[in-house]
């Protein structure tokens, strides 16, 4: 079989993964390896799931979690990209800022969640003020990297070529950036969910983390292994997304070629 026919089949590989690993969990359990009150068994976990998703429970609680972990990693990639940018192109914000952001980025933002609750409580707000501060470090350290990076030799050819700082910008720089910005991206997702939860723990009375941690006091293990599983999702459909986006936007990516320069005259 040619790779070309290899490549329509490799969605068999995570496939048949993700069924020998509930094939052995299922043994574990069935076999008495481990408890059932422990560990609950895949068929207690779907029935699970088909019961919040019949009942409305699913979407009732996974619409806030959606919502404000989409909207803090907006904020959070958006507002990282834009510093980014900042530091790379001008000496005096690197100066004045760097330093800063690695100390902020030195805090365990995990710690910051009860502030975060007690100055905007535990709507939507503070769910996406902390996610926006946990998806910030991972998207700047790999823009600015993109950024730094930049071929030299594309840079001297728009200089000769007469182009303005923006020009430059937008045709070389940002072209060249936006694989180790994707990256960033695709990494701060699952960061993204975990700052969601972990404020659903701290107070909250609707998502998905304010299910688990409800039904771990009440020890309705399937419903908590349900929830997982369904963040577990989430954050596969996030990353999937994010890579049918970077092949659009990246063409040259699959050529295995680099972007060249859209225009060499203006700026």
């Amino acid at each position: 079989m040619t790779p070309r026919g290899l490549d329509r089949f490799a969605w068999a590989w995570p496939l048949g993964t993700v069924l020998a690993l509930v094939g052995v969990w299922h043994l574990l359990v069935a076999s008495g390896l481990v408890a059932g009150y422990l560990l609950p068994s895949p068929g207690k976990v779907m029935r699970a799931i088909a019961r919040i998703t019949g009942d409305g429970t699913l979407v009732t609680h996974l619409t806030p979690t959606l919502t404000a972990s989409v909207v803090g990693w907006a904020c959070g990639g958006l507002l990282a990209t834009a510093l980014a940018a900042l530091v790379a192109e001008f000496r005096w914000v690197e100066r004045s800022l760097l330093v800063h952001l690695l100390a902020l980025q030195a805090i365990p933002k995990v710690a910051l969640a009860p502030l975060v609750f007690l100055w905007l409580g535990f709507d939507i707000g503070g769910k996406v003020l902390l996610v926006t501060l946990i998806c910030f470090f991972p998207v700047f350290a790999n823009a600015l990297a993109g950024f730094r990076s930049v071929d030299a030799g594309l840079l001297d050819l728009m200089r000769a070529s007469g182009a303005g700082r923006w020009h430059t910008w937008r045709h070389v720089k940002l072209p060249a950036t936006l694989p180790a910005l994707f990256a960033g991206l695709e990494v701060s997702v699952a960061f993204a969910l975990i700052g969601c939860v972990v404020m659903e723990f701290v107070g909250a009375t609707r998502g998905l983390g304010f299910v688990i941690q409800d039904a771990s006091s009440t020890y309705d293990l399937p419903l908590s292994f349900a929830a997982i599983i369904v963040l577990g999702v989430i954050g596969t459909a996030g990353n999937a997304l994010l890579r049918w986006a970077r092949g659009w936007l990246l063409p040259w990516e699959r050529a295995g070629r680099s972007p060249a320069p859209q225009g060499a005259a203006g700026g």
